[in-house]
C-alpha cells in the first residue's frame, strides 16, 4: 500500500483542493472523508491511501524517514492570502493568523529536499494545474490518471466538511491570488502581532525584496483576533515534539500487509 498525506503550511493554504483534485483525478483506493491524522490506520486494504491535515507538518518527518511507502504533500500558499481567507464554518472573521505560517514553514523546510517529501504551491496549482498533475505523477510513478485536473471540477463529490472550507465546486480559478490588497488593515495588524515575512516571500517566490510593504504606509492595523488564536501554547509544542517520534512507529506498521492487518483488527476489537 502507498500512502499519500497532505500537509500544509497553515489553515486555508490548499490543502482540501489539492486532497479532492487527487481523489477526483487520480486512481486512490481509499481516502477519509476530510482531516485525518498521518496515524489513522487505513480502514482495509488499497493500492493507494490518501489522507491530509495541515498541521501534520509539525509531526510528519520521523514518519516520513522510516516508512519508505509513505509520500507527503505540503502545500505552501502566500501568507498573505492565508490570513484574509475565511472558512464556511465561520464566514464573518478571519480563519486563522500567521502564527502558523510562523510556526509550520521551518519544518517545510527541513523536509525540502526528501525525495518523498512534494512542495507544492497554491498559486502553481490553480494557475496550471496540468502540469502540476505532471509533476506528481514524475514524484509518485504509481498514480494512476483519471481525469486532468483541470477538469476536476466536472468529477469531483466531496463531503459535507470539504465543501465548507472549499466554498463549493468549481472550475480552478486563480481569483484568490493576491487578495491580501483588499484586506490591507489586516496584514498590517498580523505584522504587527507577528512580526516580518519579508524574507519568507522572497523564498518563496512571491516577492522580490521588501518593496511591498509601501503598500501598508499609513493603515491603521487591525488587530482584531483570528477564528483560531494567534499562539501556540508551549506545552502543545513539546507535547507534539515527543508524540512525532513516538507514533511514528504506527505509521510504517500499519501500510504493511500483515501488521496492518493485524493492527487494524485489533482497533476494531477494542472499539467494540
Amino acid at each position: 500500500m502507498k500512502r499519500i498525506h497532505i500537509v500544509g503550511c497553515g489553515p486555508r493554504s490548499g490543502t482540501t483542493l489539492m486532497a479532492e483534485m487527487m481523489i477526483a483525478c487520480f486512481d486512490i483506493g481509499l481516502y477519509t472523508d476530510h482531516e485525518d491524522s498521518i496515524y489513522r490506520l487505513p480502514s482495509r486494504d488499497a493500492d493507494v491511501f490518501l489522507t491530509k491535515k495541515p498541521m501534520d507538518i509539525l509531526v510528519v518527518e520521523p514518519a516520513l524517514r522510516i516508512t519508505p511507502n509513505l509520500f507527503v504533500i505540503y502545500m505552501v500558499r502566500d501568507p498573505r492570502d492565508m490570513i484574509v481567507s475565511r472558512h464556511g464554518k465561520a464566514s464573518d472573521v478571519y480563519w486563522s493568523g500567521l502564527v502558523f505560517w510562523k510556526n509550520y514553514t521551518p519544518y517545510g523546510r527541513r523536509l525540502q529536499h526528501h525525495p518523498r517529501f512534494v512542495t507544492i504551491r497554491y498559486e502553481d496549482l490553480v494557475t496550471r494545474p496540468d502540469e502540476i498533475q505532471r509533476e506528481l505523477m514524475a514524484r509518485m510513478p504509481f498514480l494512476v490518471k483519471r481525469a486532468d485536473f483541470s477538469d476536476y471540477h466536472l468529477r469531483s463529490t466531496p463531503s459535507a466538511r470539504s465543501l465548507d472550507a472549499l466554498g463549493g465546486v468549481r472550475a480552478i480559478s486563480s481569483s484568490g491570488i493576491g487578495n491580501w490588497r483588499k484586506h490591507l488593515p489586516r496584514v498590517a495588524g498580523q505584522l504587527r502581532i507577528h512580526g516580518s515575512i519579508s524574507e519568507d516571500l522572497v523564498e518563496y517566490g512571491y516577492e522580490k525584496d521588501d518593496s511591498w510593504l509601501r503598500e501598508l504606509e499609513g493603515v491603521v492595523p487591525d488587530l482584531s483576533p483570528s477564528h483560531w488564536p494567534e499562539r501556540i501554547s508551549d506545552q502543545r509544542r513539546r507535547r507534539l515534539g515527543i508524540i512525532r517520534y513516538l507514533k511514528a512507529p504506527i505509521v510504517l506498521l500499519g501500510h504493511l500487509p500483515v501488521s496492518g492487518a493485524l493492527l487494524r483488527a485489533l482497533f476494531r476489537r477494542s472499539t467494540r
